[in-house]
């Protein structure tokens, strides 16, 4: 499908093969953005791009896969805080760091009012708890792990656009991504009632993450 005047939803995923994920929906859009935030970043500046010719406002929606400590394989996050993985312990590596707030616009908050435990944290490493990096930040405990969802949120923030994501947990940070197959199958077959759901939920304001605002 190419990108038309009446696309109202582009989901943003990593890799369009992986996900396998199809729709004859005419209003959506599947745009793959690649692994990492650097990809992410470039991918969605090219589409804003597109964006702004055609004179659209689409929902972005970021569907991908993440590692968490927390929650159990298959298990699936709808996150609304995001920080930059790589950067979130202390010193100038924070001066140009943002903390983010929001599903649909996104916000920069305080650093003190920045809810870790809540958050989705963006590296471009896989996260091992054997490691000595993961060692000096698993204090913060955060929701969740991922490669590309600080740089979309930043991006979106910057650009007033609204932002999304539906995230699902494929590893346990153990080092092995458990399954990963099956756990992309899973995600494939479920993302069209994932999507249905999530959007109903937007239209009746009932999203779960709304109650922390």
């Amino acid at each position: 499908m190419i990108l038309h005047q009446d696309i109202e939803t582009i989901i943003l995923v990593a890799n369009k093969s992986e996900l396998s994920f199809t729709t004859t929906d005419k209003s959506t859009f599947i745009y793959e953005i690649g692994v990492g935030k650097v990809n992410a970043l470039l991918s969605l500046a090219t589409l804003y791009e597109d964006i702004k010719e055609l004179g659209i406002a689409p929902l972005l929606l970021n569907v991908g896969t993440v590692g968490s400590t927390r929650h159990p394989v298959g298990h699936v996050l709808y996150p609304a805080y995001y920080a930059q993985g790589d950067a979130y312990t202390d010193g100038f590596f924070l001066e140009n760091t943002l903390f983010l707030r929001g599903q649909g616009l996104i916000e920069s908050i305080p650093m003190d009012e920045f809810p870790y435990e809540e958050a989705l944290l963006t590296s471009d490493r896989f996260i091992n708890v054997t490691t000595a990096f993961y060692q000096d930040i698993k204090h913060f405990d955060p929701l969740a792990f991922d490669m590309e969802g600080y740089a979309l949120a930043s991006f979106c923030y910057q650009k007033n656009l609204p932002f999304h994501s539906i995230k699902i947990v494929s590893d346990n940070c153990d080092g092995t991504v458990k399954d990963w197959e099956s756990i992309l199958s899973e995600i494939s077959g479920r993302l069209g009632n994932i999507l249905d759901q999530f959007m109903r939920s937007l239209d009746q304001g009932k999203m779960a993450t709304s109650s922390v605002f």
